[in-house]
């Protein structure tokens, strides 16, 4: 069966997180470096040329290598937003923005990420340890978000403040 979506998605999708990041940067001016902003809108674009070169080649290139390169692309993405939120937390010592950050643009763009290399992994008969991989990750993903929600409602417990109080 023929998937509705071609593994250049991938890519499309990756553009997508290098451009968003590039924005929240500019959003975000006075916390992160200016540079970064160029270097995604750098890295969106090895994105288009990646685009470029396979549709030349696109014979030439099975279905599953490009869905790798497109995947490949699209972890790196991931693991870019991810870095943020470390250099946030553990750089900046911005706690309350990395939280934010989690809960705001990781968790949505690593669970529509796993959404659609899912789909197309399911309609591809891809193999076990790919849709396993992608279960845990997205487990992973929710319980990094879970963890200090449940740590911040202790404390609140603990400190005799109910929910909406400061």
């Amino acid at each position: 069966m023929e998937s509705p979506l071609l593994p250049e998605f991938l890519v499309f999708l990756g553009i997508e997180v290098f451009l968003m990041l590039s924005l929240l940067n500019c959003l975000l001016d006075d916390r992160l470096p200016n540079a970064f902003s160029y270097i995604y809108q750098i890295a969106a674009l090895f994105g288009f040329g990646h685009l470029v070169i396979s549709r030349e080649f696109f014979s030439a290139f099975g279905d599953h290598v490009r869905f790798w390169y497109g995947l490949i692309y699209l972890i790196a993405a991931l693991a870019n937003v991810v870095a943020i939120n470390v250099y946030f937390g553990v750089v900046k010592r911005l706690w309350t923005l990395a939280k934010a950050w989690l809960g705001a643009v990781i968790f949505p763009a690593i669970v529509i990420s796993i959404v659609f290399v899912f789909d197309y992994g399911i309609v591809q008969r891809a193999t076990l340890p790919l849709q396993i991989g992608l279960i845990v990750s997205a487990i992973a993903t929710s319980l990094s978000i879970a963890y200090p929600l449940v740590r911040a409602v202790d404390r609140s417990k603990k400190s005799g403040k109910k929910g909406g109080e400061n």
